[in-house]
């Protein structure tokens, strides 16, 4: 789910020059609430900003031009190991850390923004200056256990205070600032958007001891299906769209007749047509979506080759720490990554209300990436909350109080901490949505602390007592699944069955299936009681009506899931998601799933497979039951499979 920061990112030489007049900001609104007059610099602030921001303008447009050479180096940096089976990051003066961080740690809305009609968090109403704000900002992290400040924050602010230590990662947005990789990634425009992005930001910081590194994006549009038709509607002479037409060529060795079979051509009849303009839109049954699912895995490799050259051509120290994937990834654009990144990053969108997740999502996207991974951002809402948010306009997670949302916040940074190859994880964010909601609607109990800055208790001190190095230290334990034998259902597995509810009271460690295929983009589970057995799915299904012409992904090329329970006469055949319910072919079974109210991103299903489908009456402790099944996503684009001899346990 896109979240906008609540501040864009800011050039740092913009901060450090106009520190003064955000100082005369907090004291003009502390005149103010005492019944005095603001004094000069207050009521000219508007007009002085305007003149500073454009004098900072120039000043980085001059320093680009002078000032394009590489960073000298300024001291050890920052860096990523691997040790006895953990990653670990170290600083630069050697000692290890797991990096916990807070993102948006900015003190809110200005006085000329402040809407009293609108309530924000706005510092200025509570601390007498900009420093005082910084310094029990500072101190409240600290004392919570936090050890870094995440993205989106005011870093040059936070140095004036003296508690600043804490090492900090910017976000870059080089390609959401330039247009990649939407448009043509070799046109040396967008390069050179790029390169201004990546100058005038990293030449302010990249001296700076407490620069952790850099997050080269936030939740990169990675739609496959968009970014090959958007290439295909290129000019002729763009090289990306070239790419793709040499690409098509290759793959279907010249022959339209072979390319029809997969896909659908408008207006053009061959390739030197194609060439010049022309669509692609998907057949219906063709495996058409792995070119494009490859065609994908190319505008990836050239993204993350030239961040990497444009960020080392101003800092050779910073770690590069990804570009923060949406709650979900394509395989292809996680394994293009792995020359080029240091670290691969992922916001984490929690599976379930108690703050757990599918246990394929990390574990596949560090096999991908070959990367220690951080998670730039996770939360979680509650109703019960001071500042006035409904919780309403998105797909986040929400439960009923304070205490709920703190277990939850609990459960997911304990078991990042313990996973060995997370070195972080960022909670978003520091305060509170605005009680209305931010301008895109969004209204989340995001925050630490609430709109009037009153910490809530239940999370920050659950929050001071997770020692989160310690977690990561320890020993290496090998997680629990179906081989300890399948667990007994605990009530009716499919009950409950509303998003982020469906497969929550399953014991999914216990009853984790191994899958029998490399870098899954699915979970299985199991359980049983006596009448049947219970399979659950939790998988990737990215949904994109837009790879067909009218729209519509037709039946053929709906998420497939197949099981073939032993003393069934014929396979059990599931199509799933696509916003339709599903549809069975084979024996008679009952089948929920969330396909018409999911995100469009998984498909979360269950089956409840009767003992006479296993040759029995009745099942029991001991009996042994064989399964096979299999997961295509949508159009045959991820395959994955489990099989074997499962023990009903107790």
């Amino acid at each position: 789910m896109s979240k906008l920061p609540t501040t864009p990112p800011l050039v740092e030489a913009s901060h450090l020059l106009t520190g003064r007049l955000r100082e005369g900001q907090f004291r003009s609104h502390v005149y103010k609430q005492r019944g005095q007059a603001p004094g000069r610099i207050g009521r000219c602030l508007p007009h002085l900003l305007f003149v500073f921001v454009a004098l900072i303008c120039t000043m980085i447009s001059t320093s680009a031009q002078t000032d394009r050479g590489p960073a000298p180096a300024a001291g050890a940096p920052f860096a990523v190991h691997a040790e006895e089976g953990r990653w670990w990051l170290t600083t630069p003066t050697g000692r290890r850390f797991f990096s916990s961080g807070i993102c948006c740690v900015t003190p809110g809305e200005t006085w000329q923004e402040y809407d009293s009609k609108k309530p924000a968090y706005a510092a200025w109403r509570q601390y007498p200056t900009s420093t005082a704000w910084a310094d029990a900002t500072l101190g409240r992290m600290k004392s919570w256990g936090f050890t870094t400040v995440g993205g989106w924050s005011d870093y040059a602010l936070l140095k004036r205070s003296s508690q600043m230590d804490l090492p900090y990662t910017p976000v870059l947005h080089l390609g959401s600032s330039s247009g990649a990789p939407w448009w043509n990634m070799w046109d040396p425009k967008v390069v050179g958007d790029m390169e201004t992005a990546a100058r005038t930001q990293i030449l302010a910081v990249r001296d700076d001891p407490r620069l952790l590194g850099y997050y080269t994006d936030n939740e990169l549009g990675w739609w496959n299906v968009a970014l090959f038709q958007m290439t295909l509607d290129q000019k002729p002479d763009s090289e990306q769209r070239k790419r793709l037409i040499r690409l098509l060529r290759e793959q279907y060795h010249n022959e339209w007749s072979e390319l029809k079979k997969d896909f659908l051509p408008e207006k053009a009849a061959n390739f030197t047509a194609l060439e010049r303009s022309g669509k692609l839109y998907l057949q219906p049954g063709g495996q058409g979506m792995r070119l494009i699912r490859r065609f994908g895995g190319m505008l990836a490799e050239r993204y993350y080759a030239l961040v990497r050259q444009l960020v080392r051509k101003y800092d050779r120290r910073g770690l590069l720490l990804g570009d923060r994937y949406q709650a979900f990834y394509y395989p292809e654009v996680a394994h293009a990554c792995r020359n080029y990144m240091d670290i691969v990053s992922t916001n984490l969108n929690p599976g379930w209300k108690d703050g757990s997740y599918p246990r394929y999502f990390l574990d596949t996207l560090y096999a991908l990436a070959g990367r220690p991974v951080t998670v730039g951002e996770f939360y979680m809402t509650s109703t019960e909350n001071r500042s006035g948010n409904k919780n309403s306009s998105s797909g986040f997670p929400v439960v009923p109080t304070q205490q709920q949302r703190a277990s939850g916040f609990a459960s997911t940074l304990t078991a990042l901490a313990k996973t060995p190859y997370v070195v972080g994880a960022d909670w978003f964010q520091y305060y509170d949505e605005p009680m209305f909601g931010r301008p895109d609607g969004e209204n989340y109990n995001m925050g630490l602390v609430d709109i009037e800055d009153r910490p809530y208790v239940e999370i920050t001190s659950v929050s001071a007592t997770i020692q989160r190095d310690a977690l990561h230290a320890a020993a290496l334990t090998t997680r629990p699944d179906v081989g300890g034998g399948v667990p007994h259902a605990a009530q009716d597995p499919l009950a409950h069955w509303q998003p982020m509810e469906a497969l929550q009271d399953w014991d999914r460690e216990r009853g984790f299936v191994p899958p029998s295929t490399r870098e899954p983009v699915a979970d299985l589970y199991l359980c049983w009681n006596q009448d049947a057995l219970y399979v659950g799915l939790y998988a990737l299904n990215l949904t994109e009506e837009s790879a067909y012409k009218d729209k519509r992904v037709p039946e053929i090329d709906r998420a497939e899931w197949v099981l073939r329970p032993a003393g069934s006469r014929h396979p059990l055949r599931i199509r799933l998601g696509s916003g339709r319910a599903p549809a069975v072919s084979g024996d008679p079974v009952e089948v929920v799933d969330l396909s018409r109210s999911s995100d469009g991103i998984h498909n979360i299903a269950a089956v409840r497979l009767p003992a006479s489908l296993f040759g029995k009456q009745r099942l029991q402790p001991g009996d042994i039951l064989s399964l096979e099944v299999t997961y295509e996503s949508q159009a045959r684009a991820d395959y994955v499979a489990w099989s074997g001899k499962y023990r009903l346990s107790q």
